[in-house]
């Protein structure tokens, strides 16, 4: 009985050989050479984001912009417009002397944060930073 085992052990060894080109080796090569494996080494070199950086580019360009209307407006926009420059020109959103000039403060910071994330999430889809 001893040996009706071994020989079917044995021969259950050796039916998974093959004389084929193809080996174990050959395909850990060709799967450690994938295009994700080499874009996850690619972006292991990359230096970090640079939320700064990132930040004062998007500052330089909304100041450039002006207000974006996402508080809205009646006829005339000059409080927010004011506002949004005050932030620009500042650094730091205030309430100034109504509510629409607060308004334009506010929507250049949301829009600051927004383009700031948008920078961000750029970065880690693998697309090179824009500052």
């Amino acid at each position: 009985m001893k040996q009706m085992i071994a020989l079917l052990s044995a021969a259950a060894a050796l039916s998974g050989c093959s004389d084929s080109s193809s080996s174990y080796d050959d395909g850990y090569a060709r799967a450690s050479a994938s295009p994700y494996e080499n874009s996850f080494r690619a972006s292991e070199d990359r230096e970090p984001f640079d939320e700064d950086a990132a930040r004062e580019a998007a500052e330089r360009d909304l100041a450039s912009e002006g207000y974006d209307y996402s508080y809205g407006c009646t006829d005339d926009c000059s409080g927010h417009e004011a506002g949004w420059q005050w932030r620009a020109e500042n650094g730091y959103s205030t309430y100034g002397n109504s509510e629409s000039f607060a308004e334009g403060g506010y929507a250049f910071d949301e829009a600051l944060e927004s383009r700031v994330e948008e920078m961000r999430d750029d970065y880690e889809a693998g697309l090179d930073p824009d500052y």
